[in-house]
């Protein structure tokens, strides 16, 4: 029998590190996260279905209670929010977390063989991906390290996966024999390399801090560790790695050796690239030979990204925080309400036409959007079970196995890292750490809160419970595929097929999806299309129905305010663009129209006024002689 079982473990894990880590799918617009979801989803409702069947509800801890509270927390979040439909989909990635916990925890108890099954399979996976993000260098006209997207969406996301990954290599490595351990150890090796030439300073930060922990308590705690073997593994390893960047450096051009380099010093990461520091980069840029017969290399700030450029996201999230400090903006809400605070001002956003996803911080993603209440709770989640494994690791007389030290130390880092980026927004990451956490509450549980175990009966609802909640998250994920499916398709005829671009629209959008990935609503550009067509009254009602999702987005009131001026209606027209302009400071658009209306309307001087409130370009130039010739006349 225990053959079989075997086999059937083995299936599992490489359907949960594979698959639910590494589907993809052209059709949808976020290639990677929802047939992610959906695959995880299936995956744990079988799982569920089949192990809990017949069991009923017990050893409820503090992690456990305050991570199911959480989950109830964010999922009735969506009362208040703007977008519901964002609130369950942010809701339902949480408990998918918590179900993960869960199954692996219960699988580890049942057999433990299975975390040895586990890691073996991870280290496969973790070579598919290395041999994904080599394919993709190989692709690439010139090397950027943000293209190397191998299973997460970019380099950033994958450092922070390949972070998390180390503690399990790092176990494998000390519980393995023969080929597996000397396997674990190139994983390793792969792994550094990776996360040193995709250059992702948060990722370096995280490492270093991992890094440090694990030296130290190796020296102090677990010296046993410390065999001729392993040195001499590690010098080998540290060879390899050395070699493997110095080839990797040399296959460079002169521009992106400098980009390098540059990157290497981590502590820049928190130097603020003022003015005098960009025209230093500037001359830099003239002093670097190479540039001829490739595409020029930006030396501006869009390469020198550093931490105090987060701040402007982490300075927008506290008028949210001030404003609803207990009950936040909802879950996943932070992207739609964050415009509706003018400070600090982004220019350079507004003037690439980006839109705001994440703040960059799962702290403040917590505490914005689901107030005091879901930071603590969050605080326990993923907080607590640290300080309960450094107790154990500093202060318990008996040495905790290995793996405690590896888990703990790169959970740790991986948490660094997370205050930098939002890898728990994605399913490879969740998976991976929730894994980690039921492998290292494993061998050093927590105690079971003083609550009576559950009836049968009500350990059966619970599990009916859980069902129903998996099936459910089927079916929002289902929707949302489907109306990314035509998103994608409406996204292809933007201003070249108005009649497609409406039709499509309509068969994305449904009350789960309203709202697309790149964080503008649906009926927004269904309400273009129709004024590109001429029908400005059903364009206003697009419009209308747009501000109920996304009230703060400069676009769609910029494109409300010149419909209503269309349909006769300048005062209000004016009052919309006030508000989009006080919205953004930097949003041209809006005060282009404004000034137009103005001008129209027999107010030269008011448009004058708002004219000159826009940066220098060619259509400034224009309008202002346009207004000068006004006043010749």
């Amino acid at each position: 029998m225990r053959g079989p079982f075997i086999w059937r473990l083995y299936l599992l894990t490489f359907s949960l590190l594979f698959l639910a880590c590494g589907v993809r799918s052209d059709f949808l617009v976020d290639k990677s996260f929802l047939p992610r979801v959906l695959t995880l989803s299936v995956l744990l409702l079988i799982v569920w279905i089949c192990r809990f069947r017949k069991k009923t509800v017990s050893d409820i801890t503090l992690f456990t209670g305050a991570f199911a509270f959480l989950c109830g927390w964010s999922l009735l979040s969506a009362v208040w929010s703007i977008a519901p439909s964002e609130a369950l989909m942010q809701s339902q990635l949480l408990f998918l977390s918590m179900i993960t916990f869960l199954v692996i925890l219960d699988l580890n108890r049942f057999d433990p063989a299975f975390e040895e099954i586990f890691i073996k399979t991870l280290l496969v996976v973790i070579w598919i991906s290395f041999g994904l993000a080599f394919v993709k260098m190989a692709l690439l006209s010139y090397y950027d390290p943000y293209k190397i997207i191998s299973i997460s969406a970019n380099n950033n996301l994958y450092s922070g996966y390949l972070l998390l990954a180390l503690g399990f290599i790092f176990t494998g490595y000390s519980r393995f024999r023969g080929f597996w351990k000397y396997l674990a150890a190139g994983t390793a090796t792969g792994a550094f390399f990776f996360i040193i030439i995709i250059q992702s300073r948060a990722g370096y930060l995280g490492v270093i801090i991992a890094v440090l922990i694990l030296l130290f308590l190796l020296l102090f705690r677990y010296r046993n560790l410390l065999t001729k073997q392993s040195l001499r593994i590690t010098a080998a390893s540290f060879a390899i790695l050395g070699i493997s960047l110095l080839i990797f450096y040399t296959s460079l051009d002169p521009v992106r050796r400098h980009y390098f380099l540059s990157k290497l010093p981590v502590w820049n990461y928190f130097v603020s690239y003022d003015m005098e520091n960009l025209e230093a980069l500037k001359r830099k840029r003239l002093e670097i030979d190479g540039l001829t017969g490739i595409p020029e290399f930006d030396f501006a700030e869009s390469y020198y990204e550093n931490a105090n450029l987060r701040l402007i996201f982490w300075g927008k999230s506290i008028p949210l925080f001030l404003e609803h400090p207990l009950i936040g903006v909802g879950a996943g809400n932070w992207k739609l309400a964050v415009p509706s605070s003018p400070k600090p001002v982004n220019c350079d956003h507004t003037f690439l036409n980006y839109t705001y996803s994440q703040p960059h911080n799962e702290l403040i993603s917590f505490l914005t959007e689901l107030g005091i209440p879901g930071l603590l709770l969050a605080l326990v989640v993923f907080i607590f079970p640290l300080i309960h494994a450094y107790r154990r690791l500093i202060l318990s007389p008996e040495q905790p196995p290995p793996e405690v030290l590896f888990f703990t130390a790169f959970i740790t880092g991986f948490f660094l890292f997370s205050l930098f980026d939002f890898p728990l927004k994605r399913v490879e990451h969740n998976v991976l750490l929730f894994s980690a956490m039921a492998f290292l509450l494993y061998q050093v549980p927590m105690k079971p809160l003083n609550i009576p175990t559950l009836p049968g009966r009500i350990g059966k609802i619970v599990w009916l419970f859980v069902v129903l909640l998996l099936c459910s998250t089927i079916f929002l994920v289902t929707a949302r595929i489907r109306g990314e499916y035509f998103t994608l398709k409406f996204f292809r005829n933007e201003r070249r097929d108005d009649r497609a671009v409406i039709r499509y629209c309509r068969e994305a959008e449904s009350p789960f999806y309203k709202l697309t990935p790149n964080t503008l609503p649906v009926a927004w550009f269904e309400g273009v299309a129709h004024y590109r067509s001429g029908d400005l009254q059903q364009a206003k009602t697009c419009f209308e129905t747009a501000l109920t999702t996304t009230p703060f987005e400069v676009r769609v009131l910029n494109d409300y305010g010149i419909t209503l001026y269309g349909l006769d209606n300048p005062v209000k027209a004016k009052s919309i663009l006030l508000d989009a302009i006080a919205i953004d400071s930097c949003f041209d658009d809006a005060k282009f129209n404004l000034a137009a209306i103005y001008f129209h309307t027999g107010h030269p001087d008011s448009a004058l006024f708002y004219i000159r409130g826009c940066r220098d370009s060619g259509k400034q130039r224009d309008f202002l002689e346009e207004i000068r010739s006004f006043y010749r006349k």
